[in-house]
């Protein structure tokens, strides 16, 4: 489990975008309802959230525009519940081997269906061989995530700083955007405004930019 943090609620002192923004509006009164209550554990929080995001790609593949808006909302609300249960274990002061499994196994779970479920999304709905790279680029990010999704829970390095990262600081923003602001993009932004490929394009450069980053920092060493 991550560290307890300092603020209220359970929140972090520094988090991805998309959850300060989006997500913790939402989570953070949720996760202080639930702390009182004393009636759920943060794994029963995790088994939920695994319960949503696993049809997220059901969802997706009907090849229908209200599959896309289900999916959307079925990962988002997915995605709610896995913050919430970590933030109510840092607020109950609670630790637990089997949540962070569950934990790593429901995110793994979530983005793999969702992709797998767009890539059968645009193999029904489109034609030519762009369909099929594009239908593959998602099949490529569900293995992806799939096998790395644990990992990139972790706050990310970043070497951005001065007056820019104070300012973010300050609203609890990481200074660089990270996985779950690029899954929000692809698997809820995306589909919800029927803008799957352009979604998909821009999560995927972000992706190769990250790796590229990557790559830059350990030749330098």
């Amino acid at each position: 489990m991550t560290p307890p943090a300092t603020r209220p609620g359970g929140a972090k002192e520094r988090d991805y975008w998309w959850t300060v923004v989006a997500v913790d509006p939402l989570a953070l009164p949720l996760t202080r309802s639930l702390a009182k209550s004393g009636r759920f554990s943060p794994d029963a929080v995790t088994l939920a959230s695994i319960v949503l995001g696993v049809p997220t790609g059901f969802a997706f593949a009907t090849g229908s525009r209200w599959g896309l808006v289900a999916g959307g909302m079925l990962f988002y609300f997915s995605f709610l519940l896995d913050c919430v249960d970590g933030k109510l274990a840092r607020e109950l002061g609670v630790t637990s081997p089997t949540g962070k499994i569950l934990d790593d196994l429901g995110d793994g779970a979530r983005r793999a269906s969702a992709s797998f479920g767009l890539a059968v999304y645009l193999w029904k709905v489109g034609d030519g061989d762009a369909t099929l790279f594009l239908a593959l680029a998602y099949g490529l990010m569900a293995f992806y995530f799939a096998l790395i999704s644990g990992d990139t829970r972790p706050t990310p390095a970043t070497t951005a700083g001065g007056s820019w990262s104070r300012w973010m600081a300050r609203r609890r923003l990481l200074p660089t955007p990270g996985t779950p602001d690029v899954a929000a993009l692809v698997f809820i932004i995306g589909p919800v405004t029927g803008l799957v490929v352009p979604a998909l394009i821009i999560g995927d450069t972000a992706f190769a930019l990250a790796i590229l980053l990557v790559v830059i920092r350990l030749l330098r060493r």
